[in-house]
């Protein structure tokens, strides 16, 4: 298993680089993530053997009891799904990031229990309805994330989630909305936000050119979930 996961992460790599190549960053700006969701913990053992360092988890339920079996310094692992205001101490004990902050009742349970995790605002560039997220809105997003960042939560960056079309230009314009808000963010609130997490097995590489810092992989990485 892991050689095959070793194979397609330097296919991914290849394809992060020529996307790289094309929007003039270095591909040392992108990290990879393996999104693990349903795998068993033995496929995350071959992801880090394989060279992955970074594990994101849907569900906190499944992914604590994975963090709780292989150890907190086993990889990073990463909260990406949705996240409910009872789960967030069991996310917040289990998780090394939390990357699904996406409404002001998570925001405030992570004020109350004085949160120390770095976290990401997700946001919902697509417009899609049923998706999680703030709105794109700068307004909404100065107040929110401002109102995190004053009462001393570390809040590095942004994660939104591409739209279903898979249409490389609606794609690419949900991603630089994305980025395009991170930059009047950090204009507002003089906040670094260095994080931008968005592309997924489909639409990865229109992320990176459209400026992600960390895409979130599952199939073309790790193969069919089972």
């Amino acid at each position: 298993m892991t050689t095959g996961i070793r194979e397609n992460l330097e296919a991914v790599r290849e394809r992060i680089g020529n996307a790289c190549a094309l929007s003039g960053r270095s591909p040392g700006e992108v990290g990879v993530m393996a999104v693990t969701k349903t795998h068993p913990v033995e496929t995350v053992r071959a992801a880090v053997a394989a060279g992955v360092t970074v594990i994101g988890e849907n569900r906190v339920t499944e992914g604590g009891r994975k963090t709780r079996e292989l150890g907190a310094g086993f990889a990073e692992f990463h909260l990406i799904g949705p996240l409910h205001v009872r789960e967030v101490r069991q996310a917040l004990r289990d998780f090394r990031w939390i990357d699904s902050v996406d409404r002001v009742e998570v925001a405030g349970e992570m004020i109350r229990r004085k949160a120390s995790n770095p976290l990401l605002v997700e946001v919902n560039t697509s417009g899609e309805p049923g998706k999680k997220g703030f709105p794109p809105d700068p307004d909404v997003l100065v107040e929110v994330v401002g109102m995190m960042v004053g009462e001393g939560l570390r809040v590095e960056g942004l994660m939104t989630v591409g739209p279903l079309t898979l249409v490389e230009s609606d794609s690419r314009r949900a991603f630089s909305l994305l980025r395009e808000l991170r930059d009047r963010l950090r204009g507002s609130l003089g906040t670094p936000l260095e994080n931008l997490s968005m592309g997924m097995s489909d639409d990865f590489v229109h992320a990176v050119r459209e400026g992600s810092t960390m895409v979130r992989l599952g199939r073309v990485l790790l193969g069919e979930r089972r």
